[in-house]
């Protein structure tokens, strides 16, 4: 009972120190500096947007399809995944018309959000045009959209490559690297993702993404 009473009365005589110096104050401000922070977090904008009612196949009918029809590579990481049936900007619906919040992006590629307008509008006018006419003939459209990416890029950085997927880049990188060196050797990093072709697989250092085939000149890290 004296340790205690001597403890906090030691206690209360270093509370009474830090207050001569300011502490108390510094807390008190420190306080309401988080009081208004909390007032200036932004709030998700107004959304009025409706789905469509769903009359598509239910979640298991689509989990049969797939397990008969496509690879099984193209897994999914749930037992019961979601059915997104309907985008709409930053938002997903399934079929009950819930609304999610999409923080995925299809991957990071769906940077202007779900069915925008604009974009839905130039996609339907060159489709009209023409869908697709290789790049051994003409058509400016391409041309005129590496000029336009490039007016955003830094730099030196003035030249366009266009591929399909982060997979297909990042084996172009790949290859690019290993032509300009003249060094084959890869190193990446411990539990890293880089695409699942045949160099990219390499590059994987997660073992779900590889299969039982060579792999070239790789060396893994931790960082």
């Amino acid at each position: 009972m004296r340790m205690l009473t001597a403890v906090n009365t030691l206690l209360k005589r270093e509370y009474s120190l830090l207050q001569r110096n300011g502490f108390a104050q510094t807390v008190a401000q420190r306080t309401n500096s988080v009081h208004q922070t909390e007032t200036k977090v932004p709030k998700i904008p107004p959304f009025s947007y409706s789905p469509s009612p769903y009359d598509g196949p239910s979640t298991a009918e689509i989990i049969a399809k797939r397990r008969e029809f496509l690879s099984p590579a193209l897994f999914h990481f749930y037992s019961t995944p979601l059915n997104i049936v309907e985008g709409k900007m930053q938002y997903v619906f399934d079929e009950t018309g819930r609304r999610y919040l999409d923080a995925f992006g299809g991957i990071a590629t769906v940077s202007c959000g779900h069915s925008h307008e604009e974009v839905v509008e130039s996609v339907i006018k060159q489709l009209k045009i023409i869908q697709h006419s290789t790049t051994l003939y003409l058509n400016h459209t391409i041309s005129d959209f590496a000029e336009a990416l490039v007016s955003t890029l830094p730099g030196d950085l003035k030249v366009v490559f266009f591929t399909n997927s982060g997979t297909e880049a990042n084996e172009l990188a790949m290859m690019m690297a290993r032509l300009y060196t003249g060094c084959n050797d890869v190193v990446s990093l411990r539990n890293s993702y880089h695409g699942n072709a045949a160099a990219t697989m390499g590059a994987t250092a997660q073992s779900n993404w590889k299969f039982n085939i060579v792999q070239v000149f790789l060396f893994i890290i931790s960082v």
